[in-house]
């Protein structure tokens, strides 16, 4: 971090061309060394291979493509120029980095949302220091490896370690936090980085409602809902964590939701390799707590010691239970019948300010209420998940799942902040704008307020 902080002064900042240069090393590094992170992930999640391509470097190599091509464009600084009484006023307003930032990711998707907002500080001329997560071993100390065989350290190195390895980081002067993980965690970071006056972006998802009305059913639909909800065993932050369901389409949806589990995992989802694991024991234990909360319609089955725990289907949920207010997190999904919509969110079991609000639905007004109740970056109409992976869609959150936005230029715009050269050039002294003031100086500047000012 030392040699991070003798580049930062602003003339050290690299140029756009460097940047890309920067960015495409790191293409190269996975796409190099694909099978290896495959074989990390595996190890540490039993990540499907196609799901690890698919959601962790597929991922990333689109968004450096992007970037890449965007970039220069993103960068270009914005000019302006106004005559004023007595003078022209010139402004060059630009995008300049905060210097050096600190990402700490998590464990769900540890390649991902390491190296995503790493390639966002990258891009807008930063120094950047990743502190992956330790329940990833086998993904944070491969990364450890190749990015210090790929990058200086004063460009980019990854720092193993954990908790108190975090806590001592976000104590070190950087000039930007980027934390993805709980909420609580979440607080920590940013209630640290504030004795140091450090400005932090929180990704920090939340109970993301998956809304299914009386026009919105069909077998196409209820096969969108189940793969988002269970890919990655339900540890992805954008899952659709409760499903909403009219009560006119409700035995229906549950009927059609067996039919996907079994078309897609099988009678014995354990022996299938598509299905992946809980990432550690405490986690375990939290999710089989969540379990017994409501009747098992489908699943339930688990085991300890392989910390599998089937696709599950909960009906039948107690009201104030904890499963219908703390982030569910894995492969658990309540199903609850609603009467009517505007009484569903009235009753505000929908949390406004989740990451991302999911509605099945063809009906216009439907749409519209959805939109207008909440409070989420997205709302995401007949599709789930995919939004997450386009580079044109700012990803972030709201209140409880977060502040600050990134991907694509949000990322960009997130990572940097504007700054303004200002340059006027005079033509004409003006006397009246300093004291002593007189009524004629008032009658003056009400007149021409636009011209002086």
């Amino acid at each position: 971090m030392q040699k991070q902080r003798e580049r930062g002064l602003p003339s050290a900042a690299p140029t756009v061309k460097e940047r890309q240069k920067t960015l495409l090393r790191l293409k190269r590094m996975l796409i190099d060394h694909e099978e290896a992170f495959l074989n990390a992930l595996v190890a540490d999640m039993r990540r499907p291979a196609f799901e690890a391509f698919s959601f962790e470097i597929a991922l990333l190599l689109n968004e450096i493509d992007h970037v890449c091509k965007s970039l220069r464009k993103w960068s270009r600084p914005r000019r302006s120029c106004q005559f004023k009484f007595g003078y022209m006023e010139a402004i060059r307003a630009r995008r300049s980095p905060y210097g050096n930032v600190l990402v700490i990711s998590p464990w769900n998707y540890p390649l991902q949302l390491a190296l995503m907002p790493a390639i966002s500080a990258i891009a807008a001329g930063n120094r950047c220091v990743i502190k992956p997560s330790e329940y990833a071993p086998a993904t944070s100390e491969l990364l450890r490896r190749m990015v210090g065989r790929t990058f200086p350290p004063e460009v980019m190195m990854v720092v193993t370690g954990d908790a108190q390895t975090a806590k001592l980081l976000t104590s070190l002067p950087f000039d930007l936090v980027f934390f993805t993980g709980g909420q609580e965690t979440g607080k920590a970071v940013s209630q640290q980085a504030a004795e140091q006056l450090t400005p932090v972006i929180l990704e920090l998802g939340g109970k993301n409602a998956c809304i299914l009305d009386e026009t919105g059913f069909s077998p196409a639909a209820i096969r969108e809902i189940v793969w988002g909800k269970f890919l990655n065993a339900g540890q992805t932050c954008i899952a659709p964590d409760t499903l909403f369901v009219h009560e006119s389409v409700y035995e229906r949806t549950l009927s059609e939701i067996s039919s996907a589990l079994t078309e897609f995992y099988g009678d014995a989802p354990k022996e299938n390799e598509d299905y992946a694991r809980i990432c550690h024991v405490r986690h375990f234990q939290k999710l089989l707590q969540l379990m017994t909360q409501g009747n098992i319609r489908f699943g339930g089955a688990c085991d300890a010691d392989d910390l599998f725990i089937a696709p599950t289907v909960l009906t039948d949920i107690p009201p104030g239970s904890s499963i219908g207010q703390e982030e569910i997190f894995g492969p658990i999904l309540p199903v609850i019948p609603y009467r009517d919509l505007e009484e569903l969110l009235d009753s505000k079991t929908v949390q406004r300010d989740a990451l991302v609000a999911y509605l099945f639905s063809t009906h216009k007004q439907h749409i519209q209420l959805v939109r207008h109740y909440m409070r989420s970056t997205t709302v995401s109409v007949n599709q789930v998940i995919h939004h997450g992976a386009n580079p044109r869609v700012a990803f972030g959150g709201v209140g409880r799942s977060g502040q600050g936005s990134y991907h694509g230029q949000a990322g960009f715009l997130a990572f940097s902040y504007e700054q303004t050269d200002y340059r006027a050039y005079r033509y004409l002294h003006v006397s009246d704008k300093f004291p002593p003031y007189s009524r004629q100086n008032m009658q003056i500047v009400r007149r021409f307020r636009k011209w002086l000012l």
